[in-house]
């Protein structure tokens, strides 16, 4: 379906069904019920800088891989909404750099690309195996973008605000120039995400597991006058947050050493915990961590990251990206503390206190980072969720990633006991640091793992089994 103002044109997540790229897709067979994904995106509108911030939209080619319809558009409270986001990955570190309101959804055309035999229906529904294409300009037109805060992304629940107009990055998506400057970020590269929420594909939903490809990102490069132009292809059902590993170590090299996690939670919806220790030289390393809510209405409120009491920590940091164009959500940075055994970072207050305090919200992602003067170990770090849950929902989940050793590193597997265990997860780790380039292992710490490493555990192990740690 065509209208005018320029409307048309022409871990991988686990079980995700489909691979898509430029737009088309090939799969095995439909997933059960509705199911959107953000296909791809082939253009990105530059609507120029207010106070050194640029404004952004970004095109969609949508479609549905389900065998059901989608409800889409007007009819349906502007149904499925998408939030848009960007990102920097330089120096180690993948950060969000930008975000916009939401863009409602109109009426959807009966278009074909999907690869899978569209049926034929629109308009008020997004047919089975049909696409739908929106173009970057009109992604950005001020009156089609609500507020994120209207939205329960685990119910699928959207209240449509009336939308108006300002000026030029009003409610877009909006990046400060300084993040995109060269000179400021040499060698940096540059994602850009899509995050929906539909009210026939959420978590909560019969067919939940389908929203966990809600998500996806395609890289970008800054051109002149601050223009992103896409590139490559876009990695459809996977957010931003995997393109940490998939180019930890430069353009299209993976990083083995980023771990990723995702862990969804009872009665909500799903987040993704990463981390990245980066050895400093000298004993020291530097641990990041970046926390995706993909989904979560509950939100994330802290985040504990267990240090043993001997270990010292320095340059504890956190970076946020902030709410704009008159979201009710406060961008006060997050108090952390440190001693008694954790790292802690925590929303300035409570739900209880300030519904609107800044906490990690949907389609989000926070960093967290400190130094230490111990190696990283297998361990868990823990996310606190900021809004109350029903009767018998956790408050709080845990997820294995790296943290700092300390006190006894021949410990690996962190139950605080020293025996055969230790020995079988170590080993574990080392060969598959061996197959994979990883460095988790590197317990001589040398730079490299090998045969030497495994001796050095052994020895450290005899000595804690003999006189503890």
């Amino acid at each position: 379906m065509s209208t005018g103002n320029g409307r048309r044109r022409g871990a991988l997540t686990v079980g995700l069904a489909a691979m898509l790229a430029g737009g088309g897709v090939a799969q095995a067979q439909l997933s059960q019920g509705p199911d959107v994904v953000y296909s791809d995106c082939v253009d990105i509108t530059n609507w120029g800088a207010v106070g050194g911030i640029r404004g952004y939209s970004l095109g969609t080619y949508t479609c549905n891989i389900g065998n059901q319809n989608l409800r889409w558009g007007n009819s349906w409270n502007g149904t499925p909404a998408l939030a848009m986001n960007a990102y920097r990955l330089a120096n180690g570190r993948l950060e969000q750099i930008g975000m916009s309101w939401v863009k409602y959804s109109c009426c959807a055309a009966v278009g074909t690309g999907c690869g899978l035999g569209c049926n034929g229906q629109g308009s008020s529904v997004l047919g089975v195996g049909c696409r739908d294409i929106y173009t970057a300009s009109y992604n950005g037109g001020q009156s089609r973008l609500g507020p994120r805060s209207q939205i329960n992304p685990s119910t699928g629940q959207i209240i449509r605000d009336p939308g108006s107009s300002g000026n030029a990055i009003f409610r877009r998506l909006q990046i400060r120039e300084s993040d995109l400057n060269a000179a400021l970020n040499p060698g940096a590269l540059y994602f850009v995400e899509g995050v929906y929420v539909a009210s026939d594909d959420a978590p909560l939903l019969p067919n939940g597991a389908n929203a966990a490809n809600n998500a996806s990102h395609k890289r970008v490069t800054v051109g002149a006058n601050y223009d992103l132009n896409v590139t490559g292809a876009m990695q459809v059902g996977v957010p931003a947050i995997v393109a940490w590993r998939d180019h930890g170590n430069g353009l299209n090299t993976p990083d083995p050493n980023v771990v990723i996690a995702n862990v969804t939670v009872p009665g909500d919806g799903t987040f993704y915990v990463a981390c990245r220790p980066i050895d400093l030289g000298n004993g020291r390393w530097r641990y990041e961590y970046a926390v995706f809510n993909l989904n979560s209405h509950r939100a994330a409120g802290s985040l504990s990251v267990p240090v043993p009491t001997s270990v010292n920590v320095s340059g504890i940091g956190f970076k946020d990206v902030d709410y704009h164009s008159g979201e009710p959500y406060d961008n006060t940075d997050w108090v952390v503390s440190a001693g008694s055994g954790a790292v802690v970072w925590s929303s300035p207050q409570t739900f209880e206190q300030n519904p609107n305090s800044n906490a990690l919200r949907w389609g989000t992602m926070y960093n967290f980072w400190f130094e230490a003067d111990e190696a990283p170990v297998p361990g868990e770090v823990t996310v606190g969720l900021f809004r109350p849950g029903s009767v018998g929902e956790p408050a709080s989940f845990q997820v294995a990633v790296p943290v700092p050793g300390g006190g006894c590193r021949a410990d690996w597997n962190g139950d605080a006991s020293v025996n055969s265990s230790d020995i079988s997860a170590y080993l574990e780790t080392w060969v598959s640091d061996v197959q994979s380039g990883g460095l988790a292992g590197d317990f001589d710490g040398s730079g490299q793992v090998n045969s030497d490493d495994i001796a050095s555990f052994l020895s450290a192990w005899l000595d804690a089994v003999a006189g503890g740690c």
